[in-house]
């Protein structure tokens, strides 16, 4: 009786775990060594790359040979940037009147992109919308047509200073120096914050899969549930050994970037249950990651940025 006990508990262990087994395989694919990432940016089969002042474009149309398109220089630090259309580009700096240059090589680069400035600390784009969020000023928002245009619609002012925002139209959710706050945009030239939620410690990073909002706040990644944007739900903590640096979340799945912890991949569509799938863990730090179709780009700052497929 106590063996069939045991094979019993033996068996609903397994069962347990069987679920939570990943039917993708991670497969590294390529490192890139001679270019330094500190962030990194994935799009219609286009990486950007970025160091304090430097963005390099990288052509995917082959991941297994990446082919460098073209490099700017920036005057100021490099805060944060976004691509439309495949040829305009959108550089965030706190600098005014920062300048970007393209830089001039013996290298053949394979297309001219036009760059633009804007200022600010964190740049988002939604169709033909482009947010702008500075720590001091709130979030502006500026409407861009099909590239090359920056005709400004409105400027939310957060007093409390943005730290990490996403926007999905009609709301942007923000977070600042004590939590977050939801901001109703379907009016776009006078938008209307709906209320400021939860003090949460340390948070830096926002994303949302569903009605779900997964925030980055040190060591914890929390889920709260947004049906009812009067009264917001906390439903789960998952806490790692590591700082969160950055998350994406993709097909219910959530990639926490983990500095020297490496990259932690969790199934998140029962934020209730959350499960770990697969991990990276590199002798490099790794500070930032990017996805597109069955790729995982990541950036490990002076090491340069690797690529791996998860299919």
């Amino acid at each position: 009786m106590k063996q069939r006990l045991i094979l019993s508990l033996i068996l609903m262990y397994l069962g347990i775990n069987l679920i939570a087994l990943d039917n993708r395989y991670l497969t590294p694919i390529s490192h890139i060594k001679n270019s330094p990432a500190y962030s990194i940016f994935a799009a219609d089969q286009k990486v950007i790359i970025s160091a304090p002042n430097q963005l390099w474009i990288w052509s995917m149309f082959n991941p297994w040979r990446p082919q460098l398109d073209a490099s700017y220089f920036s005057t100021s630090v490099i805060e944060d940037y976004d691509l439309m259309a495949g040829k305009y580009l959108y550089i965030c700096s706190r600098e005014p009147t920062n300048n970007v240059f393209e830089i001039d090589s013996l290298n053949t680069y394979g297309k001219i992109y036009f760059p633009y400035q804007v200022t600010g600390d964190k740049i988002t784009r939604e169709g033909s919308l482009l947010f702008v969020a500075d720590q001091a000023r709130g979030i502006d928002i500026l409407d861009i047509g099909s590239g090359g245009g920056r005709e400004i619609k409105s400027v939310f002012s957060e007093k409390w200073g943005i730290r990490d925002f996403i926007a999905q139209y009609p709301y942007i959710y923000a977070l600042n120096d004590f939590g977050f706050v939801t901001i109703d945009i379907s009016d776009l030239q006078f938008p209307l914050s709906l209320g400021r939620n939860y003090q949460i410690s340390d948070a830096r990073i926002i994303r949302k899969n569903g009605d779900v909002l997964w925030i980055g706040a040190g060591k914890n990644l929390m889920a709260i549930n947004t049906q009812d944007l009067s009264n917001p739900t906390f439903i789960n903590q998952f806490r790692f050994a590591y700082d969160i640096t950055d998350l994406e979340i993709k097909d219910n799945r959530a990639y926490v970037v983990l500095g020297y912890g490496g990259l932690r991949i969790l199934e998140i569509s029962k934020p209730l249950n959350i499960q770990e799938l697969s991990w990276i863990n590199l002798q490099y730090g790794v500070l930032d990651v990017a996805l597109e179709n069955d790729f995982i780009y990541l950036a490990l700052g002076k090491d340069g940025w690797m690529i791996y497929e998860y299919r």
